[in-house]
């Protein structure tokens, strides 16, 4: 019946919303795109600027105001000031300028942000422009009506699939070791076969009154809970139970429950709900297997929550008001202090504004009783997500930013999260984060970052924990092109308070300085390091960072995690030339998140709770000739013990016009190994070292990696390149895949502190002895790839790599294996797109059956795409590949890696529509 239903509202938003169109292109006028491009000009992003006005001109080739910019940017010469004024301008009324500007980019950023994905479909749509629908003297609309619709259907051997869907499928985790519900080993893959209706209702004006809602109707639209009940044990221990349902699998989702009395935990499965039905299933005890936990049989009570954002706002030239009583994780305020005390997290991770408090428990039922402490719980903020990656826990609140006169800004963001299954009066935690900036002069900034976090135990509704960051810092700007940036910060949490017993407090301090350096020298008094750019005109940037960062270990930044930050992933410890994917979402129908977004975390900065940390970074370009990147960082933790020494040299020469070389070079420095304690694996939620009885004591942990690679133009549509790399990196080259997918939760210990006895839980790891082991020994790695471009319609890729490493997975390149690609347009609404892979890897399952020579796969994945209209596409897929037209790319964004390893036998078809 629902299924029905949805179809019946697909038709009559099809028909209903066919002709709607002009109404969005209005908002993408030349005019509009136009002042956009200005807005940037005057800013000094003149490659902003360029971007804009080109996309106005594929409007109205004629724009007259674009042209006049766009030469201005070619010929003019740009003051060093990054400022084009007009001479009737006062030269007081710069400053004033700078600031407004200053204002108003954020507002500019979150149009463009709405826009983007709508704009680079037309860019990218070949043979078609937007049409410029209004007419001269015509006023626009005050209100917008956008959306998109989308139908699928898949066939495999078994079934015609109309639903089945889930992004953390794509997660090369324990699902490469199940094949319970959908998982499927190493061949788990999300299918993404779902349907939607979505509506945007937007206001046009920027200034005044502005509103905007997001009702989609899609499978994460109907969801459902059981009622709350507990359990009891075969040993007498208890724990609280819900089922939490989903439309998009059918399965109810899979949790850990923690016991109220022995201090146990067990899991919650991925149990199959049938006629509203989940039948009764038995669970066991982690710690203590032998205790079981029987789960009766259960009634879902279905929801149907459509409404995914909704704000209503007020802006004006130097005030912006916005309340948000649904809203993405978008509307978490991130600051700009040297800290980002507020939303620092990696591209992938949900924002910690997402987190729930997870109130302390009370093991009164062991012999000696202790207690597990409160924590913010982030498991249900990353696995809650659409297929497209959207984290799908929202936020409630209202944010405001204000200028109080020329030189000094507010901006102030209150919120709490709400969990999909979340009742909306039910609040676990409050949050709010105010960022001030003034400044002392053109050459002085001053700034004041203050940040707030409430836990809440919702079962007494008092509060559990309390947690308060302030950071002061400054900025000057020595001489142009030279900018010295200072924070001092310190932080005070209250947790488990409900506990008068197992109460505990936690302060500490941070510090931070920085010199970022530019030359040609122009002035950065505003950007921040990774902001600084390579300008029009500009044949050379050397940019540089030389900083000291200090964080204690009781330091307690709720809002920010630098678990990621302060790592280099796995895919930039490797030589690579192929191109990054442009777009890491649905990038047709939604905001897409793009290399720039990703590019930033390419190189991590050590930095997180408990450590010291001084690093320098320089980077020099000569455009179309080299490029170059030293990175050094030396990391302590807070009480002085070393933890690790990286450097990095990094760089691209092109020796002439048909030969590249690119060099790089990692020299990973740990201490001497401790015994049983592995030094790769890290609990990302506690930052301890995982147990690995396979490691012996006083052994040598560096890593050393060289690479060296050349491409060479055989001709002008052929293109060939070599890589070498030499290394002793069996970890984190490869993210500890797969060898970090042999882990276990399941030993408990006791400790005790401050005379209280509490509980907690060391992850290990087991069947290491599968892998190669400290010290390591170096292996090769050849690779090799040949691309021919022989119509401008036509791409052919072809690649091969040999890994004396056989282990290495399926998540980059670097797995042994041969592949070909094509893509193909044979008509200007037709593209075709075609993958075959031969792989050979040692997979976990033959390893743990002691056979350990590799094992072939083929994949073999086809894509027919046809778009009639500039607003619409028909979608044609055979099989399952790391490159994902539809949906979300594998975790290597150069594309190289795979999401699977076999031919998957399955067809989809999919309709979309953008209106």
């Amino acid at each position: 019946m629902i299924k029905q239903r949805i179809s019946v509202i697909f038709l009559v938003g099809l028909l209903f919303f066919s002709n709607i169109g002009p109404v969005f292109s209005q908002t993408l006028s030349a005019d509009y795109l136009c002042e956009i491009g200005i807005t940037f000009y005057q800013l000094g992003r003149y490659d902003d600027a360029l971007h804009e006005f080109k996309k106005a001109l594929i409007i109205n080739p004629n724009h007259s105001k674009t042209k006049e910019f766009i030469n201005k940017i070619y010929q003019e010469e740009i003051p060093q000031d990054g400022f084009i004024f007009d001479a009737e301008v006062r030269p007081e009324e710069k400053t004033k300028l700078k600031t407004e500007l200053s204002a108003k980019e954020q507002s500019i950023q979150t149009t463009l942000d709405k826009t983007q994905g709508r704009v680079q479909e037309t860019l990218d749509y070949p043979g078609q422009a937007l049409e410029e629908t209004k007419e001269e003297g015509e006023e626009e609309a005050k209100l917008k009506i956008s959306g998109q619709a989308i139908a699928s259907i898949g066939i495999d051997t078994q079934d015609v699939i109309w639903k089945r869907a889930n992004y953390d499928l794509n997660e090369e985790n324990y699902r490469a070791l199940s094949n319970v519900a959908f998982d499927r080993r190493h061949n788990t893959y999300d299918p993404r076969i779902f349907d939607r209706l979505r509506l945007n209702l937007d206001t046009t004006e920027e200034l005044g009154w502005n509103f905007h809602s997001d009702i989609t109707i899609d499978p994460w639209s109907f969801i459902g809970r059981g009622p709350k009940i507990t359990v009891t044990s075969a040993f007498n221990d208890t724990a609280e139970v819900e089922l939490k349902y989903w439309s998009n699998t059918g399965y109810i989702v899979g949790e850990t429950v923690y016991t109220n009395l022995l201090g146990n935990t067990f899991s919650i499965p991925e149990v199959k709900v049938t006629d509203g039905i989940v039948p009764a299933f038995t669970s066991y005890g982690v710690f203590w297997p032998a205790d079981t936990f029987d789960i009766p049989e259960t009634k879902i009570i279905r929801e149907f929550q459509p409404l995914r954002e909704l704000w209503v706002g007020y802006a004006n030239e130097d005030f912006n008001l916005r309340f948000f009583p649904f809203a993405y994780q978008t509307q978490a305020f991130t600051s700009d202090d040297p800290l980002r005390l507020s939303n620092n997290h990696i591209w992938w991770e949900p924002s910690p504004w997402l987190y729930k408090w997870e109130k302390g428990i009370y093991n009164s039922g062991v012999a000696i009783p202790d207690f597990t402490k409160g924590y913010w719980d982030n498991s249900l903020a990353s696995f809650t997500k659409d297929s497209d990656g959207q984290f799908l826990t929202a936020l409630r609140g209202l944010s405001f930013s204000l200028n109080l006169g020329e030189d000094t800004q507010i901006h102030s963001t209150f919120a709490t999260p709400k969990e999909l299954w979340q009742d909306y009066s039910q609040v676990d935690n409050l949050i709010s984060a105010t960022r001030l900036k003034h400044y002392l002069g053109p050459d002085l900034l001053t700034g004041l970052t203050y940040t707030t976090r409430v836990g809440i135990d919702v079962d007494n509704s008092k509060t559990d924990s309390r947690n308060f960051v302030l950071g002061t810092d400054v900025s000057f700007e020595v001489k142009e092109g030279i900018k010295a940036s200072l924070e001092v910060a310190s932080s005070r949490s209250d947790y488990d308070l409900t506990n008068s017993q197992y109460k505990t407090k936690k302060r500490g301090n941070a510090l931070y300085f920085s010199l970022i350096g530019r030359s040609p020298s122009k002035r950065i008094i505003d950007s921040a390091y990774t902001a600084i750019k390579q300008g029009k005109g500009e044949s050379f940037l050397m940019k540089w960072l030389f900083f000291g960062a200090h964080m204690d270990e009781g330091f307690d930044p709720t809002l920010s995690t630098y678990r990621q930050t302060r790592d280099d992933p796995f895919w930039s410890r490797h030589i690579n030339f192929r191109r990054p994917f442009e777009y890491y979402s649905s990038g047709l129908y939604s905001s897409a998140i793009g290399w720039n977004d990703i590019e930033p975390f390419r190189v991590g900065n050590g930095i997180d709770i408990g450590r010291d940390v001084l690093g320098f970074r320089l980077e020099m370009n000569w455009k179309e000739r080299a490029s170059n990147l030293f990175d050094l960082r030396n990391v302590h933790d807070a009480e002085g013990k070393f933890i690790e020494n990286v450097v990095r040299e990094e760089l691209t020469y092109c020796i002439n016009d048909k030969l590249t070389a690119k060099l790089l070079a990692i020299y990973h420095d740990f201490p001497k190994t401790k015994g049983n304690i592995d030094p790769y694996m890290i609990d990302a939620e506690t930052d301890r070292h995982l147990i690995n009885t396979q490691v012996e004591d006083g052994k040598e942990a560096s890593l050393k990696t060289g690479a060296i690679g050349l491409e060479y133009a055989l001709v002008e549509w052929a293109a060939i390149h070599g890589i070498w790399e030499r290394t002793n990196d069996y970890a984190l080259a490869y993210d500890n895949f797969p060898r970090g997918i042999l882990n276990s939760a399941s030993l408990s210990y006791s400790y005790w502190e401050y005379g209280n006895a509490y509980r907690a839980t060391s992850n290990w790891l087991y069947d290491q002895a599968l892998f190669p082991s400290v010290p390591y020994p170096f292996y090769d790695i050849f690779k090799c790839g040949l691309r021919l471009t022989p119509l401008e319609n036509l791409e052919i890729y072809l690649d091969y790599t040999r890994n004396e490493f056989e282990s290495a997975g399926q998540i980059s390149t670097d797995m042994n294996h041969v592949g070909l690609e094509l893509s193909y347009r044979p008509l200007k609404k037709l593209g075709l797109y075609f993958r075959y892979v031969y792989s050979r890897w040692k997979d976990l399952i033959r390893l743990r059956a002691n056979i350990t020579d590799p094992r072939g796969h083929h994949n073999f994945f086809s894509e027919l795409r046809f778009m009639p209209t500039k607003d619409e596409e028909f979608v044609f897929q055979y099989g399952e590949s790391g490159y994902l037209p539809v949906g979300v790319t594998a975790a290597d964004p150069f594309g190289g890696g795979m999401s699977i390893l076999d031919t998957e036998q399955i067809v989809r078809l999919y309709y979309r529509r953008r209106f």
